[in-house]
């Protein structure tokens, strides 16, 4: 089990001391995305109490948190959907590989056969 960590962030101007098992850096970055959003919601023209810029930033990461998830379900069904055809494409390379040999061992006969009967 991952060592737990302490560390204290300064969200919003305000401190919270957290318990986590990432890397302080990782919290850091935390840190500073969940900061961006708090600014960005306050540049929105309206003037914000503390708990709704709160609300918004949490708003916003939840969309793109739902936007991603999307994507990436996107993608996952794609590379399926690629993978499947790679190997319904290399069924089908098989199937080609044996019937060309089938068609050069009769061709390979029907050369003897021509051959014996000159």
């Amino acid at each position: 089990m991952a060592d737990k960590n302490k560390i204290t962030l300064s969200i919003g101007g305000k401190n919270y001391t957290l318990v986590h098992d990432e890397t302080d850096d990782y919290m850091r970055r935390i840190e500073h995305y969940l900061n961006t959003k708090l600014e960005t919601a306050g540049k929105a023209g309206i003037q914000l109490g503390e708990q709704t810029a709160l609300v918004m930033a949490s708003i916003s990461v939840i969309d793109e948190l739902f936007k991603t998830q999307k994507n990436f379900n996107t993608l996952k069904n794609e590379i399926k959907r690629i993978m499947d055809e790679y190997d319904k494409l290399k069924a089908e390379k098989l199937l080609l590989e044996e019937t060309l040999s089938d068609a050069d061992k009769k061709i390979e006969s029907l050369s003897s056969q021509l051959i014996e009967r000159q």
